[in-house]
């Protein structure tokens, strides 16, 4: 296997500028790509990623063909906001909208980032989660930036775009995705985020890093809808002040091998974090989703509800970790994560993990692995529906309870198709 240093300087030949960027490439060269061996990545095949990276190279930062906003649309939809379209990891201007904003909004890549910046502002102090995360930091090109001014209220949801675009010849790439949203204090906003790409044999390795100020609220959906070739590596990183409120859903439909992490820092009092997943692997698929909430302050809320989908030979995991911080009071965690398998040959992989150093708490946590009801399919059937469609009834109403609360109505309605595109129309 190749060496962290030889990796690096395959992936990254030109050093990124920056103290992140140097953080992360001393970071990986210390320690490398995480193991199966280490306890959260578990139910994620990085072996069969590392050898891909082995022969990966960087993604064209100008791939050819250019993409067009017709392609943008057909793979994530059309949503009514502003939009931000990257390919590769690079923010492509021309489809994208970074003028005549709402007031209070601000969107733009690393050269729109760069002025904004305090001059003199001190060096970033925290560490990469894993390899892949400093791997992203070395390695990424661009960067998609959102942030609000205080008290700001955006109705329409900014919608960011990433596209995976393979090379003509047919070899391995890589791209490291960035994306950085920051709240000010007392401002709303929606945010969709979508992973797509036109297929090949791609890898994503993506950061999003979000930042919510003091009673600040957020609307967030992460969608991974990658080509069936594809390999998607992605980390959400959530840091939440005091009262501010996040509600976060993550929908994995697409993509051959994909890990979602979802790390939540509550570090101020009364904040709120609502963490909904709803995961649909197929075929051969591998989805596995790793879900952390971190109670280091005191009268925090946090629910996990995910739900599985598995058919095939395919296998869904779920993870979800709570830790509740010694001198925290008022807590109050929950999780839950019911899957539904519908083949003898599919796999759903469910552990809860709780680590409580406070008395004042209330966690709960369920979990469940099941088939499709045989007495609400027989009935179904005795009423004359086809085998098809009363399985994908059965399949949509599984599926409904993380469904119906997603917005807008465009959103929700691609996400019922993709349900209804996977698991409708099948005989038995």
């Amino acid at each position: 296997m190749t060496t962290p240093s030889a990796l690096l300087d395959r992936l990254a030949p030109e050093p990124v500028p920056g103290a992140r960027a140097e953080r992360g490439r001393a970071w990986f060269d210390a320690h490398g790509l995480p193991s199966s061996r280490q306890e959260a990545w578990r139910y994620t095949p990085v072996d069969d990623i590392a050898a891909l990276l082995d022969e990966a190279t960087p993604a064209s930062s100008t791939p050819e063909p250019a993409l067009d906003a017709a392609t943008v649309e057909r793979l994530a939809g059309v949503h009514g906001g502003p939009r931000l379209v990257l390919a590769n990891g690079v923010l492509i201007r021309e489809l994208s909208d970074l003028d005549g904003l709402p007031e209070g909004l601000w969107l733009g890549g690393a050269e729109e980032l760069r002025p904004r910046r305090k001059p003199g502002a001190p060096p970033p102090s925290d560490e990469p989660a894993d390899g892949f995360h400093a791997l992203n930091w070395a390695a990424g090109l661009d960067i998609a930036g959102v942030m609000t001014e205080p008290d700001a209220a955006i109705d329409a949801p900014v919608h960011i775009v990433h596209i995976a675009l393979p090379a003509t010849d047919g070899s391995v790439t890589v791209a490291h995705p960035r994306t950085v949203i920051r709240l000010g204090r007392g401002s709303r906003l929606a945010v969709i985020e979508t992973f797509a790409g036109t297929g090949g044999r791609v890898i994503t390795n993506s950061s999003t890093r979000i930042v919510a100020g003091e009673d600040a609220s957020l609307g967030y959906h992460r969608v991974v809808a990658e080509a069936d070739e594809a390999i998607h590596v992605g980390r959400t990183g959530i840091e939440q002040a005091r009262g501010s409120v996040v509600t976060a859903r993550t929908i994995v439909c697409g993509g051959d091998i994909v890990r979602s992490a979802v790390d939540v820092a509550l570090t101020g009092d009364h904040a709120r974090s609502e963490l909904e997943g709803l995961y649909l692997p197929v075929a051969t698929q591998r989805f596995d989703n790793v879900v952390t909430v971190d109670h280091a302050a005191s009268h925090c809320t946090s629910t996990q509800r995910y739900k599985g989908i598995v058919d095939d030979t395919a296998r869904g995991s779920f993870s979800g970790h709570v830790i509740v911080r010694h001198g925290t009071v008022g807590t109050d965690a929950s999780q839950s994560n019911p899957n539904l398998v519908l083949t003898s040959h599919a796999q759903a992989d469910t552990r809860p993990w709780l680590e409580i150093f406070a008395d004042d708490v209330r966690c709960t946590h369920g979990a469940t692995v099941g088939r499709l009801d045989d007495e609400a399919y027989f009935y179904l059937r005795s009423r004359g529906i086809p085998a098809s469609e009363a399985r994908a009834m059965l399949v949509g109403a599984f599926a409904a309870e993380i469904i119906d609360a997603i917005t807008p109505d465009s959103l929700r309605d691609w996400v019922r198709a993709s349900v209804a595109d996977r698991h409708g129309g099948r005989s038995e």
